[in-house]
């Protein structure tokens, strides 16, 4: 019988995910404080005001950028068989986010239920990164042996 010692978490941490979490917590903090200073600011300004407008809509999306930024470096740091895992899990994420919106339009059209169109736009990102945790799982598992 082989003795295994138990892998802690933090040695299962590399250098290239922990900057990848560090960037992660950055990112979605100051997207949360632009998300609520936005509401807040579209509140008081007059609809008449439209750069103005589009100028505080915008701003809880300057951090998205970040993430872009921190993914990609991650991808450029990261092992040979993360640089696998990445790309299928990231395709499978994007076929099962577009199927499921796209699924939900007919479902919309069939008059099963009313879509709004700024909020099914502003949950296609959320879906997605939810749609890639999911698919990542499934493709290490596939890793795994």
């Amino acid at each position: 019988m082989l003795a295994t010692t138990p892998v802690r978490d933090d040695e299962r941490l590399t250098p290239p995910i922990r900057r990848y979490l560090r960037w992660m917590v950055v990112s979605m903090s100051m997207y949360a404080s632009l998300l609520v200073t936005s509401l807040f600011a579209l509140r008081k300004v007059s609809d008449e005001a439209l750069l103005l407008r589009a100028a505080f809509g915008l701003l809880p999306a300057l951090p998205l950028l970040l993430v872009i930024w921190a993914f990609a470096r991650y991808i450029r740091e990261a092992d040979e068989m993360q640089r696998q895992i990445e790309p299928q899990s990231l395709a499978l994420a994007a076929m099962a986010t577009g199927i499921g919106f796209m699924v939900a339009g007919f479902l919309g059209s069939a008059g099963v239920f009313a879509l709004k169109g700024n909020l099914v736009a502003i949950l296609v990102l959320p879906a997605l990164l939810g749609s890639y945790g999911v698919a990542k799982a499934v493709v290490q598992r596939g890793y795994a042996g």
